[in-house]
C-alpha cells in the first residue's frame, strides 16, 4: 500500500500533525530535528546551482492524481465494450469541458449514495490501466477536485463535488462519441 500525501495536501493539515506525521516519518521527534537542522548559508548564491528547465528522466512518467490524456485512438479503445450506462456517464464530461459534479452522475444512474460515482471512477480507472502501460498502477482517467468538495453540517459525509477528466480526454471522449453516435 502506498499512501500520498502531496505538498498542498500536507500544508492543509493542523500544525501539530503535520509535526506528528513528520515524527514518524523520521523515527525521532521533530523538535529535535529543528535543533539539529543546518542553518542556510546566505554566502552562497542559488545561482551556482544548476537550472533544470530541462524535463528529467521521470519528465513522461505517471503522476499521482493527475488524470491521464487519452488520445482519439486510445479513446475509441477505451469505449469499445463500455456498457450503455458507463457510456453516458462518460458522455458527461465530454459535454461539459471534462468537469462534472458528483450529483449529475448520481442523477444519470439513480445512485443515492456516492458510492456508485465512486465505483464508476473505479472501474473506469482500472479499464485505463489495462489500456496503457501503468507498472506502478498511478494512472487514472477521472480526477477528483478537493477543492471543489461541500461536505455535510458536521463535516462528515460529502455531499458533492467535481469529478474530472483532463481537456485533452474530453475532447478525445467527444470526438470518438460523435463519430460513433
Amino acid at each position: 500500500m502506498q499512501i500520498v500525501v502531496e505538498d498542498r495536501d500536507f500544508r492543509r493539515l493542523k500544525p501539530e500533525t503535520q509535526q506528528d506525521l513528520l515524527s514518524l516519518l523520521i523515527g525521532k521527534k521533530l523538535s529535535s530535528l529543528q535543533s539539529r537542522a543546518p542553518k542556510p548559508n546566505p554566502s552562497k548564491s542559488d545561482a551556482s546551482k544548476p537550472s533544470s528547465s530541462k524535463p528529467g528522466p521521470s519528465s513522461n512518467r505517471l503522476k499521482w492524481r493527475e488524470p491521464v490524456d487519452l488520445r482519439p485512438e486510445q479513446a475509441m479503445k477505451f469505449l469499445h465494450g463500455l456498457s450503455s450506462d458507463h457510456r453516458r456517464k462518460l458522455e458527461l464530461f465530454s459535454k461539459k469541458s471534462g468537469r462534472v459534479r458528483m450529483r449529475d452522475i448520481m442523477k444519470l444512474s439513480g445512485d443515492t449514495d456516492l458510492r456508485g460515482a465512486s465505483d464508476f471512477q473505479r472501474l473506469m480507472t482500472r479499464r485505463l490501466r489495462r489500456l496503457i502501460d501503468d507498472p506502478e498502477k498511478k494512472a487514472q482517467l477521472i480526477g477528483w477536485d478537493f477543492d471543489a468538495t461541500k461536505w455535510d453540517e458536521k463535516q462528515t459525509t460529502i455531499v458533492d463535488g467535481v469529478y474530472y477528466v483532463t481537456e485533452t480526454t474530453a475532447a478525445s471522449l467527444r470526438k470518438c462519441m460523435k463519430e460513433h453516435a
